[in-house]
């Protein structure tokens, strides 16, 4: 994690780019996100780091309508609504390895599904609260709760992208007229990030710039 927090702390040249999260109080924010969706996808490229602790390791959250964590015990979880039921996956994602997770919300009969590297991993069925006035990327609730690692390539659709196993993408997110949200996070520097879809800006705090190829295998 020393390593991590050094990278991050230096700039990044024109490339691929990802941000690192090494504990609070790191975290990204969107604010304004807009309306909340019916129906809709989260999906983002990360790669974990294998020597934090148990804990829980917040990905994404938009309060009242969905949560992306991996909990204190391992599992994988994206949940819809304020205590809403989760999908999960069983395994760790803190592995060191780069993963494509995307988890999707059917809002014509509430099916909640969670996919790790193209392979659906688990599924439920939950209805969504009232939406909070922000996305928080990565940020932790309390001191015993925190992201390790580096995210990238987040995208949020107002459509259900998939509904059963699918190739792993092999190139950026491409905006489209489902598009509500998209960072590539190719900045490099500084303390926000623009949505390539042009309604959207993520503020940073204390995360940092690595260079980072999601696509790559390795993330290098």
């Amino acid at each position: 994690m020393f390593l991590l927090a050094l990278l991050a702390c230096a700039p990044v040249g024109n490339g691929k780019a990802a941000l690192a999260f090494d504990g609070p109080p790191d975290c990204a924010t969107i604010d304004n996100p807009g309306d909340a969706p019916t129906s809709f996808t989260l999906e983002m490229w990360l790669r974990g780091d294998p020597d934090a602790g148990p804990q829980l390791r917040p990905l994404a959250i938009w309060s009242g309508l969905f949560e992306l964590a991996e909990r204190e015990d391992g599992v994988l979880s994206f949940a819809v609504g304020e205590d809403g039921a989760a999908a999960t996956y069983a395994f760790s994602l803190f592995d060191g390895v780069v993963h494509h997770v995307a988890g999707t919300y059917d809002g014509a009969d509430g099916s909640v599904r969670l996919f790790v590297d193209g392979k659906l991993a688990g599924a439920n069925q939950a209805f969504p609260g009232e939406a909070d006035d922000r996305v928080q990327v990565g940020c932790a609730k309390a001191a015993t709760e925190a992201w390790y690692g580096v995210i990238d390539e987040i995208r949020l659709s107002s459509t259900v992208r998939y509904t059963g196993d699918f190739t792993r993408p092999d190139s950026a997110f491409e905006d489209d007229n489902d598009t509500m949200m998209l960072f590539h996070l190719d900045e490099g520097e500084g303390e926000s990030a623009a949505s390539a879809s042009g309604n959207a800006e993520m503020f940073i705090t204390d995360a940092g710039w690595v260079e980072f190829n999601a696509f790559s295998g390795s993330g290098e």
